[in-house]
């Protein structure tokens, strides 16, 4: 069956959290904490051994009734999973500019690091100077007024007190380590304030890479990921976006802390995104006027904004709020264990000219003096569970979409988590995206059937079916092999399972599922075999869990006794100097093209060694072969006869030993319905004796054989079972034709 995604995921649109909008509020002391992996800061990835993290710890002052908050400091520590990097202690703007720097030095500067007790402390707002920064006292603690710089329009002072760490070395992959939380501590009309954060989880996680064949579709979520489509501007709000406040686009919306869901990101409908800036057409006057991404003929470039009254593709448009803060999250559930799943979504940077300088000037300002017109940059981190395992790096404008994403193996047992994201960059000038394409897929493997579509045989005809498993990942090793007798409208379990020990083979992870050989009669044509495969044995019989391709091996045995007419007269072989040499005689046969000699060190899975071409002209025609490979043990072959049509017979299988070897049976197909085959192996030339018996110990059946030293039961001496229904018990015996023989 072929893998499908449950019908029931939630995913959650990765929507920031709004703590408000400081045009209205003006009342409020907001702060958050976040860090953004400096090592991955470029193209995004997991957390890793030696990765650099930049802590941020922000705090923005709005324009209310007492104007400022007093004694202003933040303290952290640094915990046994990390190591601090020396003269990091900083305060940045909002845009992650350095805005001052400190040294690790105590009373020198407004910062400090403690190296004893691993202890830092980092005086935010005027008046700092000369302050003596130690523990938890209010003493030489700085002030921020509304208007302090850095200066958000003149209206907000934002500033990110911030340092470095680095994970160290000796942490091992898939280790939980945890990064105390810290604090914010101020005064604020004469109460004494502690902010303080909750620690980080972060999952140190080896980066697994990008399966190139993930399947599954979008996840089930506003119209699979896609938001949908219309052919109005605005679609209506999302029920999986709280806490954000829904409006339609014009000339100032949406405005921070709100979302809308468009076709076309214009302030008025306008389609053109070359128009100048500013431009009343755009959003503020500067952002881009895009369509969605769904479906673009430039995965990058995305779908340009729709016309009014036409239908498109819809897209969610954020606008982020100041301070750093956690994002919505959502229970992700019907999971399969064991199994790999990518999850990603495509964003877009939608504004080039949204900075703000520290002296509260926008991009667009003639005296502006920022280095980096385009804003904050949105950067995000994933979380499942509550545990950070992934970041985006920053998202900077380049007027293309870009996917971001990581791939995450749930446990042997896990059918659901709950992914969380959280905003790793204070808002306020940037920090303004669209998002497109949500989606959760799983790593399908590649099912290579040894015969496809057709097996096409003569009328006893030894079948050897097998699939080749292939994956990205080594975790598809459970199979089993399932039969149709209906043309593939339905499908049976054949009983034939297994479990497979993948190797890597040019960069993919693959081992050979074997269906037991048999021999096919007209009563078999029209069948069909394929494989299953499962990341556990409960996924396999699991059909949302486990997966086929469909691709499945059609049987078609025919008669051939016309068309081929071949009479082997001998096949045989010898060891000559450690080398198997094999030689054939043919008296006849039609339309032959070849000779496939296959070779075997089980007696059960032939691979093909050479192909020898048909040179029959009339009369007897012998070949030879020599195996340029030094037998070791015993080694089998056997000669695949094939016609120009395709068509193909098997000769019966030889051996070639380079050691002594006692009396040997190898049983064929168990169970058998009618009979079975008995391959054997003996020291000399002698008589076997066949003997089944019933469960009872009553004979069934009895018949004897003249055995070749290393040679097989030929069919017509086969063994006939002519009772169905009980178990049998088989004996053989050989008779060899002396003492002497048998004791060689």
């Amino acid at each position: 069956m072929k893998k499908n995604l449950p019908r029931t995921f939630f995913i959650p649109i990765l929507l920031l959290v709004s703590l408000a909008n400081w045009q209205r509020l003006y009342a409020q002391v907001q702060t958050g904490k976040s860090y953004i992996n400096v090592s991955k800061n470029v193209s995004g990835g997991t957390f890793q051994p030696g990765d650099t993290l930049e802590i941020r710890a922000a705090i923005a002052v709005g324009n209310f009734a007492a104007f400022s908050i007093t004694r202003v400091r933040y303290n952290d520590t640094i915990n046994a999973n990390f190591t601090y990097l020396p003269n990091t202690l900083k305060i940045l703007t909002n845009e992650g500019l350095t805005f001052r720097s400190y040294t690790d030095a105590a009373n020198d500067d407004a910062a400090m690091f403690n190296g004893v007790n691993n202890t830092l402390r980092i005086n935010l707002g005027s008046g700092t100077a000369a302050a003596t920064n130690t523990g938890n006292a209010t003493t030489g603690a700085g002030t921020i007024n509304y208007n302090d710089k850095p200066s958000f329009y003149g209206g907000v002072c934002i500033m990110v007190a911030s340092f470095r760490v680095k994970i160290n070395n000796a942490v091992s992959y898939n280790s939980l380590i945890n990064m105390p939380g810290g604090a914010f501590r101020y005064i604020q009309s004469a109460a004494n304030i502690t902010a303080g954060f909750p620690q980080s989880n972060i999952m140190v996680f080896q980066n697994l890479g990008v399966c190139p064949n993930f399947v599954g579709g979008n996840a089930v979520i506003e119209n699979n990921g896609t938001f949908g489509s219309g052919n109005t501007q605005n679609r209506s709000s999302s029920a999986i976006v709280p806490g954000y406040t829904f409006i339609n686009f014009s000339a100032n919306q949406p405005n921070d802390g709100y979302y809308g869901i468009a076709n076309n990101s214009s302030a008025t409908g306008a389609t053109n995104n070359g128009v100048a800036y500013p431009h009343a057409s755009r959003v503020f006057s500067v952002w881009d006027i895009i369509g969605d991404h769904t479906g673009a003929a430039s995965a990058t470039a995305g779908n340009p904004a729709t016309t009014p009254g036409t239908n498109g593709g819809y897209m969610a448009v954020i606008n982020a709020s100041y301070a750093t803060s956690p994002a919505i999250q959502q229970t992700v559930s019907n999971l399969c264990p064991s199994t790999y799943y990518d999850f990603s979504a495509w964003f877009r940077n939608i504004c080039s000219k949204c900075s703000c300088d520290s002296n509260g000037r926008g991009a667009l300002n003639a005296l502006f003096n920022g280095p980096y017109p385009p804003g904050v940059k949105p950067n995000l981190t994933f979380q499942l569970n509550g545990i950070d395992y992934y970041t985006t790096g920053d998202l900077p404008y380049t007027g293309l979409w870009a996917k971001k994403g990581f791939t995450y193996l749930t446990g042997p047992a896990q059918t659901s988590f709950t992914l969380s994201i959280r905003n790793n960059s204070p808002g306020g000038g940037g920090n303004d995206w669209a998002v497109d394409d949500v989606n959760l897929s799983t790593c399908e493997p590649d099912l290579l059937l040894k015969y496809t579509p057709e097996f096409k045989a003569c009328y006893g005809a030894l079948v050897d079916l097998s699939a080749v498993i292939r994956c990205y990942f080594p975790n598809y090793i459970y199979y089993k092999w399932q039969k149709s007798t209906n043309g593939g409208v339905s499908w049976f379990d054949t009983g034939v399972n297994g479990t497979g020990s993948p190797t890597l083979v040019s960069g993919q992870w693959e081992y050979t599922a074997v269906y037991p050989q048999f021999v096919a009669w007209q009563a078999d044509s029209g069948h069909r075999y394929r494989t299953v495969v499962a990341t556990t044995l409960a996924n396999l019989s699991n059909p949302g869990c486990s997966y086929s391709n469909n691709t499945s091996t059609f049987l078609n045995i025919i008669d051939c006794g016309i068309i081929l007419n071949v009479n082997l007269k001998e096949f045989k072989g010898q060891l000559v100097q450690d080398n198997a040499e094999l030689n054939w005689t043919l008296v006849s046969g039609n339309n032959i093209k070849h000779f496939e000699l296959e070779k075997s060190f089980d007696g059960k899975n032939f691979t093909q060694t050479a192909i020898v071409p048909f040179s029959y002209s009339g009369g007897i025609s012998s070949y030879d072969f020599n195996d340029p490979e030094k037998t070791a043990g015993i080694s089998f072959y056997r000669l695949k006869i094939v016609d120009h049509n395709g068509l193909f017979i098997y000769s019966p299988i030889i051996t070639v030993n380079n050691k002594k070897i006692d009396f040997e049976i190898r049983p064929g197909a168990n169970p058998a319905s009618t009979y079975t085959t008995l391959d054997y192996m003996l020291p000399a030339d002698g008589n076997i004796n066949i003997r089944l018996l019933d469960m009872f110990g009553n004979l069934v059946k009895q018949q004897s054989a003249i055995g070749k030293k290393d040679g097989i039961i030929p069919g017509s001496s086969s063994v006939k079972i002519w009772q169905k229904a009980f178990i049998y018990f088989l004996f053989l015996t050989t008779i060899p034709p002396s003492i002497k023989d048998w004791l060689k």
